[in-house]
């Protein structure tokens, strides 16, 4: 079993910090325009909300285990057959797929038979299309980077 963190950067970071700021912002200054008991249960939830999003940017792992391949956040979130993978495509955007589980910008998205495309950044990203590649050397890898770079200089 093979076990990946997330790569973070500095985008999405911030991004999260943002959120959990506007969150707390909003939870002070509701203190003195609402009764205790309304400002009380908006706290709660807020709170919880920030809490579920900290908790998914830090403790997001991706996982090899045998032949599947498992996103996790504290619990198993996201698992799909290794020979059910068609494409991986690097260096593209999260803005595809329904199942996104990346924390930085420029990850993979990993095309299965079944339609349910998954978006992930994996730390080392070389590592895991190898060790993705020894179990199912049919999987189709595309490079956006190359193609776009490509483009540029034409």
């Amino acid at each position: 079993m093979n076990i990946y963190k997330s790569k973070r950067d500095w985008i999405y970071g911030s991004l999260f910090l943002g959120i959990g700021l506007l969150f707390m912002i909003i939870i002070f200054s509701a203190y003195f325009d609402m009764s205790f008991s309304e400002w009380l249960i908006m706290a709660i939830i807020l709170s919880g909300i920030n809490t579920v999003l900290l908790i998914s940017f830090f403790f997001i792992k991706i996982r090899i285990d045998s032949e599947d391949l498992v996103v996790n956040v504290i619990f198993d979130i996201f698992r799909v057959s290794i020979f059910k993978i068609t494409k991986i495509r690097i260096g593209e955007t999260m803005w595809s797929g329904f199942h996104k589980y990346g924390t930085s910008v420029g990850g993979l998205i990993v095309f299965s038979k079944f339609k349910n495309d998954l978006y992930i950044t994996p730390e080392n990203r070389d590592e895991f299309l190898k060790k993705l590649l020894e179990i199912n050397s049919h999987i189709i890898i595309d490079d956006v980077r190359v193609k776009k770079a490509s483009r540029a200089s034409a």
